[in-house]
């Protein structure tokens, strides 16, 4: 796999989100338009016209962060380390990506305590990997859906993000092919065979590895696993 395979899965992921990012500002602009024509027609008493600009500033900053972390994480470019927080990174790439993942009728199940420590990678490329994790664990589900959980810890200065689905698991007998370029179950243009491969890929990039297995519990779980420093 090249770097412009990469870069053209990152468009195409980011492309199918732009529906949900639409549907957030959608939102968002209908409390601002809602609250000014409120303002506009009643003029209100001081502390309903504070409250109503209150609401209509919130509503304004979350479409600003909404966007800018959209534009921030779609952009292509070259691999730069640097450190961050993993559990900034995973609630900014989440931002704009919860709604599409509910088209699936998936509930994320999101860990309560991240490790504080930074890890040192390409943040962008992170959050296309653990995305694209996440996404291939939404679609084992569907059409039924059901619960997508993220698991986060750092033991013995390896991070390890597992994701864990409740579809039906790897069948035996395409185990050995997962993790081809082009290699898909699923009919459709959004089901291009890349998601595992881009992100083993990603991973060796930042030095450390994605496994695919089928737990007792049910389901399937898919570990990056990045080094600490």
């Amino acid at each position: 796999m090249d770097r412009n395979k990469v870069e053209n899965f990152r468009l195409s992921l980011f492309g199918r989100m732009v529906m949900g990012v639409s549907h957030e500002v959608d939102n968002y602009l209908s409390v601002i338009l809602g609250f000014a024509e409120l303002i506009q027609i009643s003029g209100g008493g001081e502390k309903k016209t504070l409250d109503s600009v209150g609401k209509i500033l919130s509503a304004g900053e979350k479409i600003n962060t909404l966007i800018r972390y959209f534009s921030q994480y779609v952009r292509p470019h070259a691999p730069d380390r640097e450190r961050f927080s993993p559990a900034e990174a995973l609630q900014e790439s989440l931002i704009f990506s919860r709604y599409d993942l509910g088209r699936n009728n998936v509930t994320l199940a999101l860990p309560e305590n991240v490790p504080r420590v930074l890890l040192t990678a390409d943040r962008k490329d992170f959050a296309l990997a653990l995305l694209a994790l996440m996404f291939n664990g939404s679609e084992a589900m569907a059409p039924g859906g059901g619960t997508l959980r993220l698991e986060v810890s750092l033991r013995d200065e390896v991070w390890e993000f597992a994701v864990t689905d409740e579809g039906p698991g790897i069948p035996p007998e395409i185990a050995q092919r997962i993790f081809e370029e082009g290699f898909t179950t699923k009919n459709g243009p959004l089901h291009a065979g890349m998601g595992l491969p881009l992100a083993r890929y990603l991973a060796a990039e930042m030095g450390g590895t994605v496994s695919v297995d089928n737990p007792p519990t049910g389901g399937c779980e898919a570990v990056l696993r990045i080094p600490g420093n």
